[in-house]
């Protein structure tokens, strides 16, 4: 009986992080669980769902509320990812998030992998072409020993000309060892040449 309470619970929940993730922008799956949580009045970390059980919920979402693709905004969040992506291609870019599963929240937002063991080459890049651009760091936990560790990640913000854009900054060791590690990887995303060639499609 405990163990359907909490399943039930987990759905629920799931489905309430889902909706705050499409209709607030929150791009934070463990912030966006928490919060939802907290709403519903779950206190206990047991009743969490799992990232996966929220990608089921956010595909549930988009069935119901995303029948009919606003095709004019995919064609413009392709052209922004692919502008940003042509000018860092360098640094192997690769498109991530709900964005490239067709899945489009109120406040879009661009999250791109950058790889490289010289942050300043991207600085150099941007400044080159007169994008300006803010920097933070933000702490990811990965598993590199058996023990788990914080690891420091620098993320490059920029405007956009129609969505925000978050670059976040990888070592180049991190594409060529394709660690399973999905807060710090989020399973590869698009690169490139995955986006080029869904350039004439309605979905990412």
């Amino acid at each position: 009986m405990v163990r359907g309470q909490i399943k039930q619970a987990r759905i629920i929940i799931a489905n309430r992080a889902a909706e705050i993730i499409m209709e607030e922008g929150i791009t934070d799956y463990h912030f966006a669980k928490k919060k939802a949580a907290k709403y519903l009045g779950y206190q206990s970390s047991d009743y969490l769902p799992s990232n996966d059980e929220i990608d089921n919920a956010l595909k549930e979402y988009q069935k119901i509320y995303q029948v009919d693709i606003d095709a004019s905004l995919v064609r413009k969040i392709k052209d922004e990812a692919l502008m940003i992506m042509e000018l860092v291609k360098k640094f192997n870019p690769h498109l991530l998030g709900q964005l490239i599963d067709g899945l489009i929240p109120k406040y879009p937002i661009l999250k791109i992998n950058l790889y490289t063991d010289n942050m300043k080459e991207i600085e150099y890049v941007l400044l080159n072409n007169n994008i300006e651009f803010n920097l933070k760091d933000t702490n990811i936990s990965e598993k590199r020993t058996k023990k788990k560790s914080l690891r420091n990640i620098p993320i490059i913000k920029i405007e956009g000309r129609w969505f925000p854009i978050e670059l976040k900054v990888l070592d180049e060791n991190d594409l060529k060892l394709k660690k399973n590690n999905l807060n710090l990887i989020n399973g590869g995303g698009k690169n490139l040449e995955d986006l080029r060639r869904s350039e004439d499609k309605l979905s990412l």
